[in-house]
């Protein structure tokens, strides 16, 4: 997997597959990495070209010390499209990867939105300050169990031994300091309510029906004019695991017309 040193001297671990003349890129959530994709990204794998990557502090990026602003993952992501002379990207962005892709949509030229799991503003900082408290003193591992035992994740995604595994898997690889410096800038993401006008490219927001951000639906649908939306009945929030082919095939379907 190439490593690429951004002019900011922040160090972005990412892939790309070569298998059309679009490319798709795909932001990751909260305590994700290249893995968060790996049972999405396939599907598109002969007809698109591909770029996937770690945010800083995630996977095998760096975990500089300092908070990290939506706004710095933002220029992260538009000096490594740069690096690889990508432009006018499909962009997919899941949680904390929406805040990150409707920050560069804003300012730069993109062909579609896909928006999973979205949220336009900083999340309520109160659940996240005891997360980071749980991570930097138990570590991920017992911040993951922490949420599952406080009921905040969906049956299909604790139920689903392989979709649970995944995201252990990723918790487990996450460093407790890259976690708390994301959520440490994602608190003080703007609202973007107000911006959201400024899309004008053709928008897919999906959602979970059991995804407590689904209250943010109709914000989106209201300001993005060219928008729809897809909730996936009786899913959670982690759609990639949960049901990573009906998501693939939403994706899909939006994407060829």
């Amino acid at each position: 997997m190439p490593i690429e040193i951004l002019s900011n001297g922040v160090r972005i671990n990412y892939q790309t597959f070569k298998g059309g003349n679009k490319w798709i890129v795909f932001v990751h959530h909260l305590a994700g990495s290249i893995k968060s994709w790996k049972f999405v990204y396939p599907a598109f794998m002969n007809n698109y070209n591909i770029l996937v990557y770690d945010l800083r502090g995630h996977g095998l990026s760096s975990v500089i010390p300092g908070e990290y602003l939506i706004e710095d993952h933002s220029q992260d992501l538009k000096s490594l499209l740069e690096l690889n002379d990508i432009k006018d990207p499909i962009l997919i962005g899941h949680s904390i990867g929406t805040l990150i892709s409707i920050d560069y949509s804003i300012s730069n030229s993109i062909d579609k939105l896909i928006l999973i799991g979205a949220l336009y503003k900083a999340p309520n900082p109160d659940p996240y300050r005891k997360y980071v408290e749980i991570a930097l003193s138990l570590g991920m591992e017992a911040l993951l169990n922490y949420r599952r035992a406080q009921n905040e994740f969906s049956a299909t995604l604790t139920n689903n031994p392989t979709a649970w595994t995944s995201l252990l898997e990723l918790y487990r690889e996450m460093n407790p300091l890259g976690y708390k410096y994301t959520v440490d800038g994602m608190l003080k993401a703007k609202d973007y309510s107000k911006e959201l006008h400024k899309i004008g490219v053709p928008t897919l927001i999906v959602y979970g029906s059991e995804d407590k951000l689904i209250i943010n639906k109709d914000v989106f649908h209201d300001n993005i004019k060219n928008s729809r939306i897809e909730i996936m009945n009786g899913y959670g929030h982690y759609l990639n695991f949960e049901t990573p082919e009906a998501l693939a095939s939403i994706i899909r379907d939006f994407i060829s017309h």
